[in-house]
């Protein structure tokens, strides 16, 4: 089987890399289609699985320079910007500013007009925008790509980017008869991003929960719906530690005869100066009633894409046992990272965050998980829907605290646990990561479900309806007078070897 995978850059491998590596080792091939460059550049993970299997090829797969373009990604960004005057969104504040940042300010008068601002008038917007999108043809340059590796399937992650040109996968591969699915990429993607404008054939998610998600917020049919569990967090299941724990505390610079507490950075847009809230965090926790608390040694492991400016300031005379590792942080994608990531969960006590996907890492490892209800970052914290899952679904991950001095408190317990505490963190680890039970691993169940995909009968789009001609040549019109973007993205690389391995790129 051949298949087509359509990620936004290579930094979206860390979550299917174990996917990708089990087709490969079925006997499939696979070609990996980056849309851009990663930011972090960082293609240890990409380097690892092309050397290992020659049937997995990579290239840049962007959306060509044509009149559409422009006029495709506003209409995007447009429907997705108005996502966020629903109800369910009336606390989303930084979902809200994000989205409307790729709107112009007309559209953003438009969206806020009363008419539109009620659930009808927002499900009228929303239709005529999707019929517009509907009548948008498929870029040409994708349309080649695909006719180009004849894929038995094609598969898509995010997509759910604002104003994401990956919707051109959906749209060419519909255009060719050839069956698609979306592999939602996070926790968090299908409640925090931007809509899914063309529904694939199947969309892959995590859980019950992002079932609700993707029927409910995205009007996916519920058959083309499937559960599989997350499968980037199946490698921590069955891992152990790479160092004992006096090995461990030395090697980062940690006393070796207390308790520490793992400190787990968010991303940039979560946790912007994250360092002055973790500066008053540790004052906190240095003036507890509790000296098992007061005395416990910190590790703070930054976010690879967060603000981590201040995070190599402190002073150990004024933070004594207190250690920032890795600095600067670092994706888990290869064996000693990985092994230091997991390490760190491993060995610590307790760890603690305001909202990121290693809280629910360190869940899965069995170490209780800690957060604090941050005034600063309320908006980006319960002011979005998927941190509410970590408080509530399957009994809850997280031991949430209203106040610092709460948190405070509460973090002694974690120097005390009980077979309840660990019974807690079970259930939800099973029901949110993997709900087909604590010992079936979501990786195979995902490469099944991409197999069955590829029987799916899949007609080739035949010629538009009337209304739908009609409509496109109006827009043509439209689309012609818009002055083009370009895409960001990166064909070159500093690695001879990945810059000869890169094919199918477009012109």
């Amino acid at each position: 089987m051949r298949i087509l995978f359509s990620m936004r850059h290579s930094g979206a491998l860390r979550n299917f890399a174990s996917t990708v590596e089990e087709l490969a080792r079925r006997g499939h091939r696979i070609h990996l289609t980056f849309m851009m460059q990663d930011k972090l550049r960082d293609e240890r993970l990409l380097r690892e699985l092309t050397s290992a299997y020659p049937g997995i090829t990579h290239g840049f797969g962007e959306a060509s320079r044509r009149p559409w373009l422009r006029l495709a990604r506003r209409i995007r960004s447009a429907a997705d910007y108005a996502r966020y005057r629903a109800p369910e969104y009336a606390s989303a504040t930084a979902l809200y500013d994000r989205a409307a940042a790729r709107v112009s300010p007309g559209m953003q008068r438009i969206v806020r007009l009363p008419l539109v601002r009620t659930r009808t008038g927002l499900r009228l917007l929303t239709r005529l925008l999707h019929a517009v999108e509907h009548a948008i043809p498929p870029d040409d340059g994708i349309v080649e790509l695909i006719a180009r590796e004849t894929p038995d399937v094609v598969l898509v992650t995010p997509l759910i980017e604002l104003g994401s040109d990956q919707v051109e996968y959906v749209k060419a591969a519909r255009a060719a008869g050839v069956p698609c699915g979306l592999c939602v990429h996070s926790w968090d993607n299908l409640t925090n991003k931007g809509l899914i404008h063309v529904i694939p054939d199947h969309v892959f998610v995590w859980n019950e929960a992002q079932r609700r998600e993707a029927v409910g917020l995205h009007h996916v049919p519920t058959e083309r719906v499937v559960v599989t569990g997350a499968p980037v967090y199946d490698q921590w299941f069955t891992r152990r530690p790479s160092t004992t724990r006096q090995e461990f505390c030395a090697k980062v610079g940690l006393p070796y005869g207390r308790p520490f507490f793992l400190y787990l950075c968010s991303s940039k847009f979560i946790t912007p100066r994250e360092a002055e809230f973790i500066k008053r965090w540790i004052q906190a926790l240095r003036s507890s009633g509790d000296a098992r608390v007061r005395e416990a040694a910190i590790l703070v492991r930054p976010h690879p894409r967060g603000d981590n400016r201040g995070l190599t300031e402190f002073d150990p005379h004024q933070y004594p046992n207190v250690v920032v590792w890795p600095a600067g942080g670092d994706n888990p994608v290869d064996q000693t990272s990985r092994n230091d990531f997991f390490d760190s969960l491993y060995h610590a006590a307790a760890a603690v965050g305001i909202n990121t996907s290693a809280q629910i890492e360190a869940g899965i490892v069995g170490r209780p998980v800690y957060s604090i209800r941050a005034r600063e970052y309320a908006a980006t914290q319960e002011g979005t829907l998927h941190f509410h899952y970590l408080l509530t679904e399957h009994g809850g991950l997280l031991h949430m605290a209203d106040t610092l001095d709460e948190h405070v408190d509460a973090l002694s317990g974690s120097l005390g646990r009980t077979l309840d505490d660990d019974k807690r963190l079970e259930n939800f680890v099973e029901g949110f990561v993997r709900p087909h039970g604590l010992g079936v691993a979501a990786t195979p169940l995902l490469a099944d479900a991409v197999e069955r995909l590829a029987q799916v009968t899949v007609t080739a789009v035949a010629a538009a309806p009337i209304w739908q001609r009609v409509l496109r040549s109006a827009l043509y019109r439209v689309a012609t007078r818009m002055r083009t973007d370009r895409p960001a993205s990166a064909r070159s690389t500093s690695d001879p070897v990945l810059e000869k391995k890169r094919v199918g790129a477009l012109r």
